[in-house]
């Protein structure tokens, strides 16, 4: 566990969330790789639930909301927040790993979330979540 790394980079999902939303891959990149860029020693699956994990850190305090980008049918995106908050965004999220695995582009670039508190710093981080870490 690498508390010192893992409050750098929930800080930085907190700041990147001040200027744009983030990407439920992007959280995957988070929990699987260390400060220098080396793989953490997790399967497909222990990623998949790290980020899932973390995810739901940045949802409980309510300072980030869920939800998703939609193709339509002219290419373009339509964005939306899953009505069902957590419960909704992570049974997307089981299912669209279960159909393609941890690469599965819907996965990597459809969820995702956004700040609701623009400016607010990330709390303090229990073990369990630094141990995401690792």
């Amino acid at each position: 566990m690498d508390r010192e790394y893992a409050k750098t980079m929930v800080d930085h999902l907190y700041d990147e969330g001040d200027r744009d939303i983030i990407f439920f891959g992007f959280i995957i990149g988070v929990v699987s790789f260390d400060r220098e860029d080396a793989p953490y020693e997790k399967s497909e699956a222990d990623r998949f639930n790290h980020a899932l994990r973390l995810a739901n850190f940045l949802l409980s305090d309510g300072d980030f909301s869920p939800g998703k980008s939609i193709r339509q049918e002219n290419g373009n995106f339509r964005k939306t927040l899953y009505e069902g908050g957590f419960e909704e965004f992570r049974q997307d999220l089981e299912n669209l790993f279960g159909g393609g695995g941890i690469d599965n582009i819907d996965l990597l670039a459809g969820p995702w979330l956004v700040k609701n508190n623009i400016g607010k710093s990330a709390p303090s981080l229990s073990d369990s979540i630094c141990e995401l870490f690792g």
